[in-house]
């Protein structure tokens, strides 16, 4: 049986009052004067500030967000008979909050007192939920049925990386068959009339996920749609709910809105207020805008558990804390995990899905797009959509270049080593011993000497052509790629960090610039969905072609790979993790048999490759069953897709795709 708290002011004064069955209310009682009207508006504001930040409550916050939750609690006997009666159960808790001004407070901040995390967000005790006022009248209806996958379709008026970040977010859940992504709204289609008939037809989902613009237009709430006679088009979010309840109410159960002002309070109520109002069991908003790379990971973790069914039992107010809970994790208590909140018109429970009796099928695979050399189609798929690159230093071409590179070596070690080394040492073991013999400025210099002016593999002009915008790893010694993307992409900024002689260094080329610049500090916003972040945690030569020393030692690469939490604020290292956590990756000369592949994957992805992700490798390796099983990757033991491909057929496919 749900608790409700009721949340009033008079005046200043700011009151709560509990009910928890037909006999259990309690009387209201007030805040205290620390937290009125204008203490709880402070509090929203300095919230919102580090949400916008990427930044954890301070300590200040924090003890008020733990006095915030005394205040609201004091006296309130029923609440803790009513988690005493759901042993093992978290107790469903509606706010009740009809007041402008107390809707915009991010009551799921509130926190236990003596606990750091103990936020109602993420609480396993308790699942906070709005509540929804209505003229009309609740009719009890059964929780929606799902025998197969869970219907999603999204509404995108202006397309673009949004949509393809939301449909990456959800990819795993649609390769498993728990989600069937329906075909997306975008463009002319999501004009108000072109929008209606879509939802008047089938396939007519159970979620209706939003991303776009929203705002407030005379008053109420408005999202805004496709542009009509090169005009922007604003829908009022009363007419939309209108639409929805006359067509989708047996149907639809919950819509997302991943809009700049989905739930900011108007003269009326929110917009997801008011989509509660007109039918659907739950709307999902945000009291704030968040970056692009959290709303994408708060998307992933809410519908892996909203539609895995067996763990969230299709309760979306358990999904929700389990989706800022992950935020919370993932983003070192970043504040934007109180932005997204749960509207429940239902009065019982939160449980939207019934997923008994359930059969899932994995959906048939899509035709791929041939291409014309005939490489493996998988690698036209993950050319088709935005990827991370991992570039590794194993290629055939540069093997002359490497044996040059390991004799000199072998006569360096020969001027002081007792006896020769083993021919069959490899590469970072000679070069341990060479330094540990002769010092690393002698294995630097013969670095310099033997690689300056060295051709780079044959692929890369080709493949710069396809690196888009997002977070890139190279691990050669040289920028070759860096030089490639700069020419073939000049409207993207490019951003380098790689390993240097005292810690990370940061160089950016500026979008339409030919110059590259050394920054003195950490750029203060990076955007992966229009920059290009190369990260090169092998080092060497700099953009600038200063040389840098490389790791190439056993030494190098256990004790001194790169990390960028050491030199970057936190905010950007998130960025740069979230962005490589949920875009598939693209592996071409690497090699699983090598130790210090092996220890980057685990530093780079230490809950395992993204899902999608794909290995090119040369036929000569035969590792294609290691990389398909797992074996030596990070995480659970999860294999990826892997090919065999010369250079030559590869640069091809590149050329291919970089000219369609």
């Amino acid at each position: 049986m749900p608790m409700e708290i009721d949340l009033t002011r008079a005046d200043a004064e700011v009151r709560a009052s509990a009910r928890w069955g037909d006999e259990a209310q309690s009387t209201a009682h007030a805040l205290g004067a620390d937290l009125d009207i204008h203490a709880l508006s402070r509090f929203t504001t300095a919230v919102s500030a580090a949400a916008r930040d990427g930044r954890p409550l301070t300590a200040d916050l924090l003890a008020t967000a733990q006095l915030l939750q005394r205040a609201v609690l004091a006296g309130l006997d029923p609440l803790r008979t009513g988690i005493a009666a759901t042993p093992g159960n978290p107790l469903l808790v509606r706010l009740c909050v009809q007041d402008p001004a107390l809707q915009a407070v991010p009551w799921e901040a509130l926190c236990r007192p003596g606990e750091a995390m103990g936020f109602w967000a993420s609480s396993p005790l308790l699942l906070p939920v709005r509540g929804v006022k209505s003229d009309i009248p609740w009719q009890p209806r059964p929780v929606r049925s799902v025998r197969g996958a869970v219907s999603v379709l999204a509404v995108a008026p202006r397309g673009g990386a949004g949509l393809e970040a939301l449909r990456m977010a959800l990819s795993e859940r649609i390769d498993t068959g728990e989600i069937e992504w329906l075909p997306p709204v975008v463009g002319p289609a999501a004009r108000r009339d072109a929008l209606f008939d879509r939802l008047g037809r089938e396939p007519i989902p159970h979620v209706l996920h939003f991303l776009g613009h929203g705002g407030q237009k005379n008053g109420g709430p408005v999202l805004q749609l496709g542009d009509q006679d090169g005009e922007e088009h604003w829908l009022p979010v009363e007419l939309l709910a209108q639409k929805l309840q006359a067509s989708l109410s047996s149907f639809l159960r919950l819509i997302v809105l991943e809009a700049c002002e989905g739930a900011r309070p108007s003269a009326f109520a929110s917009a997801a207020e008011i989509l509660a109002r007109g039918g659907a069991d739950a709307v999902v908003a945000h009291l704030w805008p968040v970056k692009a790379h959290v709303a994408r990971a708060c998307s992933a973790e809410f519908y892996r558990a909203l539609a895995a069914g067996s763990q969230s039992k299709g309760d979306v107010a358990f999904s929700m804390n389990e989706a800022r809970r992950a935020i919370l994790g993932d983003f070192d208590g970043s504040a934007e995990a109180f932005s997204p909140v749960v509207y429940l018109r239902r009065p019982d429970n939160s449980v939207i899905f019934d997923f008994k009796g359930r059969k899932i099928e994995r959906p048939a695979s899509r035709p791929a797009r041939p291409v014309a050399n005939g490489i493996a189609p998988t690698l036209a798929q993950m050319l088709d959509k935005p990827f991370s690159l991992l570039l590794g230093d194993r290629f055939r071409e540069q093997r002359p270049l490497l044996s040059g590179f390991r004799d000199k070596l072998h006569k360096e070690l020969l001027k002081k080593a007792p006896a020769p080394a083993a021919p069959g040492l490899s590469m970072s073991s000679l070069a341990q011993r060479v330094a540990l013999h002769h010092g690393v400025s002698k294995l630097d210099t013969a670095f310099r000497t033997t690689f300056r002016g060295a051709p780079p593999p044959p692929f890369i002009d080709a493949l710069a052509r396809v690196v888009g915008s997002g977070v890139h790893t190279t691990l050669l010694r040289h920028p070759w790629l860096e030089h490639a993307v700069a020419e073939k992409q000049p409207k993207r900024p490019i951003y380098v960090f790689q390993q240097g002689d005292r810690g990370v260094l940061m160089l950016c080329r500026e979008a339409d610039s030919e110059e590259w610049a050394e920054l003195d500090e950490p750029p203060a916003v990076l955007d992966p969905e229009k920059a290009i972040v190369i990260f090169r945690p092998y080092g060497g030569f700099t953009p600038l072609q200063d040389p840098n020393r490389p790791l190439m030692t056993e030494d190098d690469y256990q004790l001194g790979l790169l990390s960028l939490g050491d030199a970057l604020p936190d905010a950007l290292v998130n960025v740069i993790r979230s962005t490589l956590n949920y875009r598939p990756t693209l592996l071409v000369g690497m090699s699983i048999v090598t130790g210090h592949h092996r220890l980057l994957l685990h530093r780079l992805y230490p809950r395992g490759v993204p899902h999608g992700s794909l290995a090119v490798l040369d036929p000569e390796d035969a590792e294609r069953e290691l990389w398909k099983n797992g074996s030596g990757l990070p995480g659970k033991d999860e294999g990826i897709e892997a090919i065999e491909s010369s250079m030559e057929d590869l640069a091809e496919a590149f050329e291919e795709k970089g000219g369609s």
